[in-house]
């Protein structure tokens, strides 16, 4: 048995003042393209989860947070061809700035959507399905791709 790949990935959960969640559109990458996602991106040497979030945030949508604005909310294993996956998802509480899209490259439009707008959706559903276990207070989950 070949060996698996390990990576680890930073999701940020941002809510608006009627509590809808911020997406970015995939476009330009090979990857899912044409489908929504949370604001992401894979940890990088040695940094912490929320780190990572942080360097996220400022690079994709030129917003700021600290440390104690990030709360960890799930984990979930994803084994997905040969790589396996750690997620990691942090609520947002605050940040500074205002939210730009900074990686038109790779991302065609980031805007916020209620969950009762996403639900049944075949290009949130990626999202859709952590989100609600998010939202039911599960902490972890797995998924084999």
């Amino acid at each position: 048995m070949r060996e698996p790949n390990f990576y680890s990935a930073v999701f940020a959960i941002i809510r608006d003042n009627a509590w809808a969640i911020l997406f970015q559109k995939r476009s330009n990458t090979g990857f899912r393209d044409g489908l929504y996602q949370l604001p992401s991106g894979h940890m990088e040497g040695r940094e912490t989860m929320k780190e990572a979030t942080i360097r996220e945030l400022a690079e994709e949508l030129n917003i700021h947070a600290r440390e104690e604005d990030l709360t960890i909310t799930h984990i979930s294993h994803a084994v997905a061809g040969d790589r396996v996956y750690f997620n990691i998802y942090m609520e947002v509480s605050h940040y500074t700035g205002e939210i730009t899209n900074c990686e038109t490259d790779k991302c065609s439009e980031i805007s916020f959507h209620s969950m009762e707008e996403i639900v049944g959706k075949p290009e949130f559903q990626y999202e859709v399905e952590t989100l609600e276990k998010i939202f039911k207070g599960e902490k972890f989950s797995e998924k084999n791709h």
